[in-house]
């Protein structure tokens, strides 16, 4: 918010315009939405939870121009159809998102806790409360057998265009098929730097690279991956793959250098809270993925068929 704006933000605050009718209101959108916000939270309680998520909100309004980064998950950019579009699938398809949502009331109405590691932010998110369904879409998605899905339609296992295409995914309003998925998938793909020594994960990284002293039975370090373009590889992120013997178990590992650029926020739609690594603050989710950040860099663990001992004791054992 330019200096003039904040100015004459400030000065409404002042005069209890965000407690009266805004119809007349003569300034900036931006400054409008943010006393709309001040008019839905007043006489609300102001738990620290609800004051991390509006902070988390108004601090991360400068970062949505910006381009999401070639990674597997942790898509920035995430607005309001992802939420719709986990509605519409069967339930838990898409329990895991990296949000950064349109409108701060979208944001609080839907948080039941946030946990803020500064670089990091958590919300657990009451997934029952679903946004209007957006007009970009409105006849333009169908069920497997060709029926128009609107707001009021079940939850269904699979979503096709009007030519019959599947849709996969989306960015922004705009829906990506299958194909279009795949080929982005290839695209993404060759910019990819498969590493698998630890002298070459340090000499890409901007960071020191710790690698876990403990893993559960049956699993293995398999590569790490950096993404690179025209300028060449991106130090900046790096993914771990870890192999395993057992079926249904699976480990992730996802390293980001930490300053403004990388900082995310997480939502989740099962049980968030706050768990201690090494004696650093951490966030913990449905007892099997982690996120912290220690020593410059923003740590993200992602696991499946462990359990909650056995994934603390990997994170504690970082190198």
């Amino acid at each position: 918010m330019k200096k003039d704006n904040m100015q004459e933000f400030a000065k409404a605050v002042d005069d209890g315009v965000y407690l009266k009718n805004t119809a007349n209101w003569s300034g900036t959108a931006e400054s409008l939405e943010l006393l709309e916000l001040g008019r839905a939270l007043a006489g609300q309680d102001y738990s620290k939870a609800h004051k991390a998520a509006v902070l988390a909100k108004i601090q991360n309004r400068i970062y949505l121009k910006q381009e999401a980064k070639p990674m597997k998950i942790k898509k920035t950019g995430w607005k309001r159809p992802a939420m719709i579009m986990a509605s519409l699938l069967v339930a838990g398809a898409l329990s895991v998102s990296f949000v950064k949502p349109s409108f701060a009331q979208d944001l609080v109405g839907r948080v039941l806790q946030s946990i803020n590691l500064g670089n990091i932010i958590a919300h657990e998110m009451d997934t029952a409360q679903i946004p209007d369904f957006p007009k970009e879409w409105e006849g333009k998605l169908f069920d497997k057998d060709g029926n128009v899905i609107t707001s009021d339609s079940k939850k269904v296992n699979e979503i096709y265009n009007a030519a019959g295409e599947q849709i996969v995914n989306f960015d922004g309003d705009k829906l990506i098929t299958k194909s279009e998925q795949e080929q982005r998938d290839k695209e993404a793909a060759e910019r990819i730097v498969a590493v698998k020594s630890r002298a070459e994960l340090d000499k890409y990284a901007m960071f020191k690279v710790k690698l876990p002293e403990y893993l559960p039975e049956g699993f293995a370090f398999d590569r790490g991956e950096f993404y690179k373009s025209e300028e060449g590889v991106n130090g900046k992120y790096l993914d771990l793959f870890f192999s395993s013997e057992h079926e249904g178990q699976d480990l992730k590992m996802h390293f980001r250098y930490s300053d403004k650029e990388t900082a995310y926020e997480i939502s989740f739609s099962g049980k968030v809270e706050p768990v201690k690594i090494n004696g650093v603050d951490a966030v913990m989710m449905d007892d099997r993925n982690l996120d912290w950040e220690a020593d410059g860099v923003l740590y993200n663990i992602v696991t499946h068929g462990l359990d909650r001992d056995e994934v603390l004791k990997i994170a504690e054992s970082l190198r």
